[in-house]
C-alpha cells in the first residue's frame, strides 16, 4: 500500500514538474545590422503558443538562427 501510494505521488509531481516547464529558444548568429534586445525567447512570455510561434519566425526571417 506504502509503496503504491509513493509511487503515485512521484508520478504526480513528475507531471506538475514538466508541465510547468516553459519553452524557450535561443537566438543567435544574427547578422551584423540586427540587434536583439533579448537572445532567450520563452514561450511563457506570449499569450499564446501562435504568439510565440509568430515572434520566433519573425526573428529566423531577419537572418538568426533559434535553437
Amino acid at each position: 500500500m506504502k509503496k503504491k501510494l509513493l509511487q503515485i505521488i512521484t508520478i504526480t509531481l513528475m507531471s506538475v514538474f514538466f508541465t510547468s516547464c516553459s519553452k524557450c529558444v535561443d537566438c543567435t548568429d544574427c547578422p551584423d545590422e540586427v540587434t536583439l534586445e533579448q537572445t532567450e525567447i520563452c514561450q511563457d512570455d506570449f499569450d499564446s503558443k501562435e504568439d510565440y510561434n509568430s515572434a520566433v519566425a519573425l526573428i529566423e526571417a531577419f537572418g538568426c538562427e533559434c535553437q
